[in-house]
């Protein structure tokens, strides 16, 4: 019965939801800080407590109107991973372009981490301070990551819909 309940509550496949992004531009720098509402479905966190590691994508673009077009002012991907670690009992996030980690004694402990996200020092070539930035964030889940048997079934099982929707807003 609870099972049937945690299903109904993400029907829509919607456990990663970006709840506020707050961009600063000085000098031609950005920075952003986000606000995540990060869950794992029933069939992410087994897999989880498997020993199979998760991998999130952070996307992150910045553009300005020029003439009919836009320029892209700045574009990064960040990558996050989450893993279990049996022996240990214990979850470790990992920034995975700096190497970096931070190990968690619980899973909430985990996600709360995962769920701030801050990008700082941001370089945005040609900025011009009399047009907004048009932003676009996105926060996706690497399926291709899973191991070759899980994959199939997470592109067509919805509790394997771990992305964000894509936020797009101009400041």
């Amino acid at each position: 019965m609870l099972f049937c309940v945690a299903c109904d509550c993400h029907a829509n496949g919607e456990f990663v939801k970006i709840k506020q992004a707050q961009l600063r531009v000085t000098d031609a720098q950005a920075s952003l800080n986000i606000k995540l509402d990060f869950q794992l479905s029933p069939s992410a966190e087994e897999a989880l407590y498997s020993g199979i590691a998760l991998y999130w994508d952070v996307s992150i673009v910045f553009r300005q109107q020029r003439g009919f077009w836009y320029k892209t002012l700045f574009a990064r991907t960040y990558r996050y991973s989450l893993t279990y670690y049996t022996l240990l009992n214990n979850f470790r996030v990992k920034d995975e372009q700096q190497q970096a980690f931070r190990r968690f004694y619980s899973l909430d402990e985990a996600l709360n981490y995962m769920q701030h996200f801050q990008a700082e020092e941001m370089p945005l070539s040609g900025y011009d301070k009399n047009q907004c930035v048009m932003t676009r964030l996105k926060v996706s889940f690497d399926r291709e990551m899973l191991p070759a048997p899980l994959r199939p079934i997470a592109y067509f099982d919805k509790q394997w819909d771990l992305s964000s929707n894509e936020r797009l807003w101009c400041e």
